[in-house]
């Protein structure tokens, strides 16, 4: 007759040995204690059990080791609180290696929080609860869920999924909508070779609208209720096709302090630098000296004139070298809505983060704004976000640890992050863009506060001159604005830069080319310049009303056709 046993098991604990930061003539490193149990004393004269770590730690020394033991009590105490028996399971696997199924989908059992039922943490073996994609699009890098509905974006494709119900159809192909126990449906992908790539930053949503990009083919897109479209062909098909290539998976982050003066503390090294501000210095970067990996840094202290690091261990470090902080993080396509202009705001963030050691010039990113009201992209930003977020009808922007409030009344029009920027707007004269003809003048309406940065004709071809390539260009100096242009000579006001007749402002527009060869006049004698089109640079001027809002209604020129 068989014979059951039962065997109790108390819980196991993962144990590990530190150093107190204070040092004795036994322990002159600091002290070792174990930070989980007292039933593990030290031995005497200071040395630890002898009992095995693992992988890293099974050569080293007793003051690293982990341990591993099972007790009943917490901590090891007497007479501590006991905590419930355990148990330890035996099974057998065919298969035992980790299995990464990036293209699969896996749910628990039910959560319930009215009755209290929590079955996160359970995945029946016996229950098909495995639903899988192509394993060809790649990787799931984004679950969205909306009503009974969820979109899977995959590296190559997207795909639409049904929550806690089936669709079946009749035998006369009437569709029937009917629950079942089934957690996800049927999968049905949307049409077109799209996909997020390896960027689920990017996506954001309003309404039934969803926006993201495909680095792999270059493209932003927007997902309806008509499908997926490509939305950065209206206008900005090569900028994103060029900029998407450059997302790398990741970039080198680099700043090099110094000099330094080294000290020991404890069992690990501190560096001090002197005349560096180590703001963008961040733990767990690695320390490079002489092109060699020295040290990862554990903690920054930043001070005004310099400031500490604290490294890993007691590394190489010699007063007045110069050292190298180094780490790398991934590129970034981020994606926000804009729910107070109704725009998805798109930043692509490459390179270093900064130029400097104060997080105010940031580099290598191009931020960017869509408007579904004009079906187009209607401008640049200059500000690098870390993350977008909306609350209620107000839209927010996270900069590292600060978070700013856009659209507010409190601070200047295009001030970013305690930085202020002047707006500028590029576009093109084009009107019989094959005919040759003179640009002469150039007007606007709207308020007062702007001028003309810029007044260039199209490339007249590339030529071989000096042993180089060359192409040649008209254009016309600057146009100051109706008040920057404004002088008085013998009493009398006149305005150099815009004029404003009839609430309508016009400049001529002066030639500063330098002469080219086959051209008969040139150069400042010629008011306007030639070309069959023209690419025009409005900015906004420092003198009327900084930090006000200036509205720019509509630009002209006017023309004289060459015969």
């Amino acid at each position: 007759m068989a014979t059951v046993i039962e065997v109790k098991y108390f819980n196991s604990f993962w144990l590990k040995t530190v150093n107190d930061v204070s040092a004795s003539p036994v322990f002159p490193n600091g002290y070792p204690y174990n930070t989980g149990s007292k039933a593990l004393p030290l031995l005497g004269g200071g040395t630890l059990p002898s009992f095995p770590g693992t992988g890293a730690d099974a050569t080293a020394t007793g003051l690293n080791i982990n341990w591993f033991i099972e007790e009943s009590r917490i901590r090891g105490g007497y007479n501590n609180t006991q905590i419930d028996l355990g148990v330890r399971a035996y099974i057998v696997e065919d298969v035992t290696e980790q299995q990464n199924r990036i293209n699969s989908l896996i749910y628990s059992g039910v959560y319930n929080s009215r009755t209290g039922i929590n079955n996160t943490n359970q995945f029946s073996v016996g229950k098909d609860i495995v639903k899988s994609l192509n394993p060809a699009n790649g990787s799931i890098q984004k679950l969205f869920a909306e009503n009974t509905n969820m979109t899977i974006f995959q590296e190559s494709k997207v795909s639409s999924a049904l929550i806690n119900k089936d669709a079946i159809y009749s035998a006369e192909g009437t569709p029937v909508q009917t629950t079942s126990n089934l957690v996800i449906g049927q999968i049905q992908p949307y049409l077109g070779e799209y996909g997020i790539s390896t960027n689920p930053e990017s996506f954001a949503y309003y309404g039934y609208q969803k926006y993201f990009t495909d680095k792999d083919r270059g493209v932003v897109l927007r997902l309806s209720r008509d499908g997926i479209t490509e939305i950065s062909q209206y206008g900005m098909m090569d900028y994103f096709r060029d900029n998407l290539a450059t997302l790398n998976d990741n970039y080198l982050w680099s700043v090099t302090c110094g000099p330094t003066t080294a000290s020991t503390v404890g069992n690990s090294k501190s560096i001090d630098v002197n005349g560096a501000d180590l703001n963008t210095v961040l733990v767990g970067m690695s320390v490079i000296v002489d092109g060699v990996f020295t040290a990862f840094i554990t903690k920054v202290t930043p001070s005004p004139v310099g400031g500490v690091v604290l490294i890993d261990r007691a590394a190489t470090i010699t007063a007045g070298e110069n050292v190298l902080f180094q780490s790398t993080a991934p590129s970034r396509a981020l994606g926000g809505y804009d729910i107070h202009n109704k725009n998805y705001v798109l930043s692509l963030q490459t390179g270093a983060q900064y130029t400097d050691d104060t997080l105010t010039t940031p580099t290598n990113y191009s931020t960017a704004a869509f408007d579904e009201l004009i079906n187009g992209w209607v401008g640049f930003f200059s500000y690098k976000p870390s993350q977008m977020f909306n609350i209620k009808s107000d839209f927010y922007s996270l900069q590292f640890a600060n978070i700013w409030k856009h659209y507010s009344s409190l601070v200047n029009v295009c001030s970013f992050y305690g930085t202020e920027t002047s707006s500028n707007i590029t576009f093109v004269f084009n009107k019989d863009s094959s005919i040759n003809k003179v640009f002469q003048t150039v007007n606007y309406e709207g308020d007062n506060g702007w001028l003309v940065e810029s007044f260039i004709s199209d490339p007249t071809g590339y030529d071989f001159s000096s042993n180089s390539w060359r192409t040649y260009n008209d254009q016309t100096q600057g146009v100051l604005s109706y008040v920057d242009g404004t002088y008085t000579d013998g009493g009398i006001t006149y305005h150099s830069g815009f004029n404003r007749k009839e609430n309508k402002y016009y400049a001529n527009l002066i030639n500063t080319s330098t002469a080219q060869p086959g051209e008969v006049v040139f150069g400042a004698d010629i008011s306007g310049i030639k070309g069959r089109f023209a690419t025009v640079k409005f900015a906004v001027d420092s003198s009327t009303d900084p930090g006000g809002t200036k509205e720019l209604w509509s630009v002209g020129t006017k023309i004289n056709y060459i015969r």
